[in-house]
């Protein structure tokens, strides 16, 4: 899997406005008399200086993490304005060929359309089997920090504000072991320092691997979901001093049928505080509402939003949250 860079040769600038500076969303006649009306697209990925090539780490037993691409980020690590790229890697897997261990590469930007691997210097090569990552600055210090949900224990690396990072994982109290999918930094007390919501997906290892297909044919596939049993996400709260403590029980938070892959963050009811919401695959999904006394309530059937129309849950992976009607309540998911 390449990364690949986009870049738009129109800004947005360039759509037309209805007054109040909503946007006109042109309808396709209108579209096809004037191109302007839409932005253009061209990958500029060599030129930019990105050579990344994500590796599953399979060597064709289909182990189920193979199925998984991974996550990136862009983040402005140095402070120099301009936003930096973080890509997450696969590692290899039992029976896969090992030439050179892939890692994950941090792209610093050069400010003038290219990007320089400064994976090394920065000390975030990290060669965990890598899912996602969410960055924050959340020990308020000046410097966004990376967070990284492996299939394994997760990593926290703390920007040092001198170009480097460390893995302050241990210290930190935030290593859960489980297959981690995503996570998400928010503030859900209130207090000034940003918590950690971490997705896990389902309890797989290699050594509960379960071989599927058809055996007489000879012929192998992936796993499903439904083959191995969900397992519960993990909800820390940060302490303000660099350490977290695991609120998961406490806050209600608990619950092992989830098969989370996607988390977005956001206060759905305009009431001061952030909600959760987790896209879970082929089970309901889950949306906590916060009850702003350091608990949540799981309400996503109560809300519409846990199933599809017919009642079924669904493959969710990933999932945003957005005002889609212009009426400054954040109430549309899209997953």
């Amino acid at each position: 899997m390449l990364f690949l860079i986009i870049v738009f040769l129109a800004s947005f600038s360039s759509f037309p406005h209805l007054p109040g500076g909503k946007l006109h969303m042109a309808t396709h006649a209108e579209g096809k008399l004037n191109n302007k009306l839409f932005p253009q697209l061209v990958d500029v990925t060599a030129e930019a200086g990105i050579n990344f090539k994500h590796t599953h780490g399979g060597a064709g037993e289909r182990y189920y993490v193979e199925t998984m691409g991974s996550g990136c980020a862009f983040l402005d690590y140095d402070n120099d304005g301009d936003l930096d790229i973080y890509l997450v890697n696969g590692a290899p897997l039992p029976g896969y060929p090992v030439a050179k261990a892939p890692k994950n590469v941090l792209y610093q930007n050069q400010g003038e359309g290219t990007f320089r691997d400064v994976t090394i210097p920065a000390g975030v090569g990290d060669a965990s089997y890598g899912i996602g990552c969410a960055v924050a600055d959340y020990d308020n210090d000046g410097f966004v920090d990376i967070y990284l949900t492996n299939f394994g224990p997760n990593v926290l690396f703390h920007n040092n504000g001198d170009g480097t990072f460390s893995d302050v994982t241990g210290t930190a109290k935030v290593g859960d072991d489980k297959w981690g999918a995503s996570a998400a930094f928010l503030d859900y007390d209130n207090d000034g320092d940003l918590d950690l919501y971490v997705v896990n997906y389902v309890n797989f290892t290699i050594a509960n691997h379960i071989k599927c297909g058809q055996g007489s044919r000879g012929i192998r596939t992936h796993s499903h979901p439904d083959v191995y049993d969900g397992v519960a996400d993990v909800f820390y709260r940060n302490n303000g001093d660099g350490t977290f403590t695991d609120v998961t029980e406490k806050s209600g938070i608990y619950n092992p049928s989830g098969k989370g892959l996607g988390v977005v963050c956001g206060d759905i009811d305009n009431d001061g505080d952030q909600d959760i919401y987790v896209a879970n695959d082929k089970t309901p999904n889950f949306l906590f509402r916060n009850n702003s006394d350091g608990t949540f309530s799981e309400m996503g059937l109560l809300a519409g939003v846990g199933y599809n129309e017919d009642g079924v849950g669904e493959a969710g992976m990933g999932v945003d949250l957005g005002d889609y009607a212009w009426r400054w309540l954040p109430g549309y998911f899209c997953y």
